[in-house]
């Protein structure tokens, strides 16, 4: 039995399935001289049905090229979303044996629904899981209030005397701090 790559996501194998789905379309349609952009894609994925409606550019270099190549065939239009208990690809991962599969009318001819004119079709909006993209997260800044100063950088007149002052302070606050949890006579 063949395992995916472990470094690669579920989502991302999803979603070169997709690409891959589209190379057979193209493949299929110049063959038969059939139009591409009035074709229906489905997938179960809403992560790569999220991300193949999205800007390409807003996703890290893996997902940005699939998404850019799948794009470049097909409009996110073209995509739609079809209900995991509804697709017969599933049917294999969930222990159907190939004897079963022989008289499943599922498997050789698609969900029920999908024989009815389009607006039978199950809606075409996944369940809403939005997950934010690396670029996209919120970034969080933290300040600390330091109840007195230090030291009064504006009294040195070089960069180099400061630093140098400033590393004698922290020498020595090191041996005091040291010196105060071993004998306790000296304090920071």
């Amino acid at each position: 039995m063949q395992h995916a790559p472990v470094k690669v996501t579920l989502p991302r194998i999803q979603l070169t399935a997709a690409l891959v789905g589209v190379t057979l379309l193209r493949y299929f349609c110049h063959a038969t001289c059939l139009d591409i952009t009035e074709t229906t894609l489905w997938t179960d994925s809403t992560v790569a049905l999220g991300s193949i409606r999205q800007d390409p550019n807003r996703w890290k270099t893996f997902v940005c090229n699939r998404v850019t190549e799948i794009q470049s065939y097909t409009t996110p239009s073209n995509w739609r979303h079809c209900p995991g208990k509804d697709n017969p690809a599933d049917l294999l991962s969930r222990g159907v044996t190939a004897e079963q599969l022989k008289t499943m009318d599922v498997w050789w001819r698609g969900p029920s629904w999908l024989s009815q004119p389009p607006q039978y079709w199950p809606t075409n909006t996944p369940p809403s899981r939005r997950f934010p993209s690396r670029r996209e997260r919120v970034r969080q800044s933290y300040s600390v209030k330091v109840p007195r100063k230090l030291l009064d950088h504006t009294i040195y007149s070089s960069y180099w005397k400061l630093l140098r002052v400033t590393a004698w302070i922290l020498r020595f606050r090191g041996i005091a701090l040291r010196r105060d949890g071993r004998s306790g006579s000296l304090t920071a």
